[in-house]
């Protein structure tokens, strides 16, 4: 990578931290093309360089958070064979992903129901679909990828309540616990 590439992803990225320090802040309603560029420290021409508009922005700092979080899970689960406790130890690393980056409750919130990002956000829950999906046929699923989308979808609603409650919600988390225990049905 040239310097002048590397200058470039750098500033990139400062507009997307700063994008995400200010939906925790302040939500995304109050998140201007101004106010990202000034926490970045850049002029706001630079914004435009990278991102035609609010919505790619958007775009792009959902995908990041969700390429972060889908490492971390996909790792997490990587030295586990297919199964409960494969597939609880990566909703486990989600909802704590999730919760640590109080910024990204906004995004989670808005992203479902921005008509922009609500195909990216679908497309991009296919992966942890697609993740939990062996974990589900080893459980005794025979259309695992359906019981896949519900738990998925289970944790993603949790997520949300978590990340507004500014708190784990112990209850929740062990009442998803007790379903996926009653999903396995291979005991």
């Amino acid at each position: 990578m040239t310097s002048r590439a590397a200058a470039a992803e750098r500033t990139r990225e400062a507009l997307l931290e700063a994008g995400l320090e200010i939906a925790g802040r302040h939500g995304l309603a109050a998140m201007s093309v101004n106010r990202v560029v000034a926490a970045a420290g850049v002029a706001k021409g630079t914004f435009y360089v990278h991102f035609p508009d609010r919505g790619a922005f958007l775009g792009a700092m959902h995908g990041r958070f969700h390429a972060q979080v889908a490492a971390a899970v996909g790792e997490a689960m990587a030295a586990l064979p297919p199964g409960r406790e494969r597939l609880r130890r990566g909703m486990e690393t989600y909802l704590d992903l999730c919760l640590r980056h109080n910024g990204v409750k906004a995004l989670l919130l808005e992203a479902r129901n921005d008509p922009d990002l609500s195909d990216q956000v679908a497309m991009r829950s296919e992966t942890f679909v697609a993740q939990a999906e062996p974990d589900l046929r080893a459980m005794g699923w025979p259309d695992a990828v359906s019981a896949a989308r519900l738990v998925v979808a289970m944790s993603a609603e949790l997520s949300v309540a978590e990340t507004t409650g500014g708190a784990e919600d112990t209850a929740g988390r062990a009442t998803l616990w007790t379903f996926l225990d009653r999903l396995d049905l291979s005991r």
